[in-house]
């Protein structure tokens, strides 16, 4: 998750539709950021999942060092942001993707990140809240409980409420990230990578076991390699390049509906190519979740072209 606030003023009009290639490049965005919940998953299986995450944002860092400016007056915001967006977030999402039997319901859950912050902004920014936003609200948090109540989700309750937990501190790192000015995208990302990874190798350490002896006796298997290279290259580095392109273009009440499908596509690869049960309670909550999402998106994206959550995902 990246925020580019700097360029909001200095980016071109945005275009009055959506072209095929414009289509292309979002459902692209959307196939990397969906399949990062199947191809993950299926990494931390065998592989300690705080030891995998900070080994991504090890990566991130070392790929992008050459764009780490120090941006005066910003950094203890960067800071803040790399601590809740970075670490604690996709610490305990991770944590909760590896303990849940299911993708789907954590892909559903994360999607609480837009409606957190919109409570957040309210509380701290002192925001107001018109009745469609409230509407949405209730409707979100109504589908993730639909989506708990579950049977086959009660079971593994304790995962869905660390992912719960993990949109939370999303939410708690967007409010730093209206306050950032003037850091461009792969600058932040480098910087949140590079804040990142430490905290996560330390709670890998005691968590998990001394990181380089796990490295050294765990074989790396192709699941593994392949998810480092996904989120790595495909989540982080060239979806997030294509986000911003897009959101360069067009308005983000055009291309919120697009930005709902990698929950889907996550919760279909789950399905299709791990076996999970997707239950009508998982798809009426699920449904409910990504509408109330969808209501945020648009009322709150009226006029702006870059929103701060970037990637609800992996």
């Amino acid at each position: 998750m990246t925020t580019d606030a700097g360029h909001r003023d200095s980016v071109a009009a945005p275009a009055p539709g959506l072209s095929m290639v414009d289509v292309l490049v979002l459902l692209a965005m959307q196939l990397a950021w969906g399949g990062s919940f199947v191809i993950s998953k299926v990494a931390v299986t065998d592989f300690p999942p705080l030891l995998f995450m900070g080994l991504r944002f090890l990566i991130v860092s070392i790929l992008l060092i050459r764009f780490l400016r120090w941006h005066k007056g910003q950094m203890l915001n960067v800071l803040l942001i790399s601590l809740f967006t970075g670490s604690l977030n996709f610490g305990f999402m991770i944590q909760g993707l590896s303990m849940a039997a299911d993708v789907a319901p954590v892909a559903i859950a994360v999607q609480l990140g837009v409606p957190f912050a919109t409570l957040l902004s309210v509380l701290v920014l002192h925001e107001r809240l018109g009745v469609w936003r409230i509407a949405a609200l209730a409707i979100s948090f109504a589908g993730v409980l639909v989506v708990g109540l579950d049977p086959a989700v009660f079971q593994y309750g304790d995962a869905l409420m660390l992912v719960v937990f993990a949109a939370f501190m999303m939410a708690v790192g967007t409010i730093f990230m209206r306050r950032v000015r003037g850091v461009p995208v792969y600058s932040m990302q480098a910087w949140i990578a590079l804040f990142a990874w430490p905290p996560l190798m330390a709670a890998s350490f005691f968590l998990e076991g001394a990181p380089v002896d796990i490295i050294a006796t765990i074989e790396l298997s192709w699941g593994v390699i392949a998810g480092l290279a996904w989120v790595v290259f495909g989540t982080s580095l060239i979806g997030h390049a294509a986000y911003y392109w897009i959101m360069q273009r067009h308005e983000v009440g055009l291309t919120a509906p697009f930005m709902l499908l990698a929950p889907i596509l996550g919760a279909a690869g789950g399905a299709y190519f791990l076996g999970d049960v997707i239950t009508w309670r998982m798809v009426v909550g699920g449904a409910m979740t990504l509408a109330g999402v969808l209501i945020i998106t648009v009322r709150e994206g009226r006029g702006r072209r870059a929103p701060e959550l970037a990637e609800r995902g992996l």
